[in-house]
């Protein structure tokens, strides 16, 4: 496979799928499948790459697959651009990944991020995902390889049941969700390169500019090894399920 045939699936176009799918975009890729529900805001502009003022109001799926395709063009790439406005859920979910070969996540809480790696590793496709708050954050590659792979759920186990803090709730600095989503980019580029990404966790220290990698392996009590999930059940991503 090739990066000019390679079809990704961006959950998210906010801090983090904003600046990967524009990376994405300029380097060629075959094409880019956006799934965002949510508006552009003011809020937004300080971190959010491809949108400007003359798009507050707009909906973030139609206006990120139209930069993109743009910003393709200007690089002198053949990149389709589709554009789903919609959230990625348990009853959307088969729909969404579809044809795709690579997802890359960037949604703004924990029960879309788990809901994201449980249908990747159901479905055998290879994720990168990536979470940011305030100062800091994280970028993990998954190539989800059968029987099982490392998957999200063999480094952060579940969905936090406390409250936790996220970039939704606490904030984020714009520079952060930028050096992250160009890491997701990188490893995307990587994979469809034939490069192997699996097992890849870095963390990003922003105060420090502070990157650092470690691998990681799939754990032998994780529920995907134990074959403990077989579907998406939505009572098990009980928090709301949003991609922003």
């Amino acid at each position: 496979m090739s990066l000019g045939s390679t079809r990704v699936l961006v959950v998210g176009a906010g801090g983090l799928g904003s600046p990967a799918s524009r990376a994405l975009a300029q380097a060629g890729v075959g094409h880019l499948r956006i799934v965002d529900d949510d508006i552009v805001e003011v809020s937004n502009l300080q971190r959010q790459v491809l949108y400007g003022d003359e798009d507050v109001g707009a909906d973030k799926a139609t206006t990120a697959a139209r930069v993109l395709w743009t910003l393709a063009r200007e690089a002198g790439h053949p990149t389709s651009t589709e554009a789903v406005r919609t959230r990625f859920l348990p009853d959307t979910a088969a729909e969404l990944l579809a044809g795709i070969d690579l997802v890359l996540e960037g949604a703004d809480n924990f029960a879309t991020k788990f809901l994201v790696a449980d249908a990747c590793a159901l479905a055998a496709i290879p994720c990168v995902q990536a979470g940011a708050v305030r100062w800091s954050g994280w970028a993990l590659a998954c190539a989800n390889r059968r029987p099982h792979g490392l998957c999200m759920r063999c480094v952060f186990e579940d969905i936090p049941r406390d409250r936790v803090e996220t970039c939704a709730t606490a904030g984020v600095v714009g520079p952060v969700v930028g050096v992250l989503g160009a890491l997701q980019a990188r490893l995307a580029v990587a994979w469809a390169r034939r490069e192997s990404i699996d097992g890849r966790l870095y963390s990003y220290h922003g105060l420090e500019g502070r990157l650092r990698r470690r691998r990681v392996r799939p754990r032998a009590d994780c529920p995907h090894a134990r074959g403990a999930i077989q579907d998406l059940r939505p009572e098990r991503y009980a928090a709301s399920c949003a991609a922003s």
